[in-house]
């Protein structure tokens, strides 16, 4: 694999980025994992200088074996909508992965196409895509030595794959945007209402609830609706009911649930949940799921019961 040294690319990076990256790391020290770099960069009469100020973590729903990996998009877009709101000049500039599982040192075939992919896309807003590829772990190190990582790029329309040299690379002492965005906002966020705060808090809450009690209910957006939440949740008696959990952002994030054409048993519970507003998605989906079992049980036990089956 040939790549193209890049003279021409300036990386600021902070220590808390680099910090975040190896935690995770850390944390899988079997399977490969990664996740979503973000931003601001400017350029032009060739050079690029981006600055890193945001490092969004894989996701609950994410994917990983020792050769293969898959983030948790969702998950992700969320965290970067949110973010977006308190920094609109943010960036989605690239990725971050490990290798240091499987010993490969650069960018594997697969990890270009995908990149380059990505690149090419029409709805991906730069003209270039940042990799940084964590590549070993070194043994007997602590702190920020304790990994050595890579740094790539790829520019649309253009076949190379470019590395930025150490030089190129500048670590620096400056704040996150995330993770810990409360703790890392700007100054003009910081004065926002603290409900806003909590409110984005939540989502990220939510979304982590809902992945692990309620795999089959996900999170979509639309200009229509802003974020919601759709899916079937599994009962009692084993049937998928269908629900629709809307959330109101002028309401602190409050949200109201629909059954999608709920059978006639479960009519009545459908029409006490559109008289309720639920704090947000979590719980509004656990106070549906309860009412809803708690109903066909009680239908259930209003029928004629069979004899029990003797052996």
């Amino acid at each position: 694999m040939m790549f193209t040294r890049a003279d021409d690319i300036l990386v600021q990076l902070p220590r808390a980025a680099i910090e975040a990256i190896f935690n995770e790391c850390d944390r899988f020290n079997i399977d490969e994992t990664g996740g979503r770099i973000l931003g601001t960069y400017r350029e032009g009469a060739g050079d690029l200088r981006m600055a890193i100020n945001g490092i969004i973590e894989p996701g609950p729903n994410a994917q990983r074996s020792q050769t293969y990996f898959k983030q948790d998009g969702a998950y992700q877009e969320l965290i970067f909508r949110q973010i977006e709101e308190h920094v609109p000049e943010i960036e989605h500039l690239g990725n971050w992965h490990t290798h240091h599982v499987n010993g490969l040192k650069h960018l594997s075939g697969g990890d270009i196409d995908t990149y380059r992919r990505t690149v090419e896309h029409h709805n991906h807003n730069t003209n270039f895509f940042y990799a940084l590829l964590v590549t070993e772990k070194l043994p007997g190190r602590t702190g920020l030595d304790r990994y050595a990582f890579k740094n790539y790029v790829m520019r649309r329309g253009d076949p190379n794959v470019y590395e930025i040299p150490a030089s190129g690379v500048r670590i620096v002492d400056a704040p996150l945007v995330w993770p810990n965005l409360e703790d890392h906002m700007p100054r003009r966020a910081r004065a926002e209402p603290r409900d806003t705060v909590v409110a984005n808090s939540d989502l990220v809450l939510d979304q982590n609830v809902i992945a692990h009690f309620f795999p089959k209910v996900k999170t979509l957006q639309s200009k229509e609706l802003g974020i919601y939440w759709r899916g079937g949740i599994i009962l009692a008696d084993s049937s998928v009911q269908e629900v629709v959990v809307l959330r109101d952002p002028e309401a602190g994030g409050a949200c109201t649930v629909t059954l999608r054409d709920a059978s006639e048993v479960l009519e009545p519970v459908n029409k006490e949940l559109e008289k309720r507003q639920f704090p947000n998605a979590r719980t509004a989906l656990i106070a549906t799921e309860r009412a809803c079992n708690a109903h066909l049980v009680s239908s259930l036990n209003h029928k004629p019961r069979r004899k029990k089956w003797m052996f």
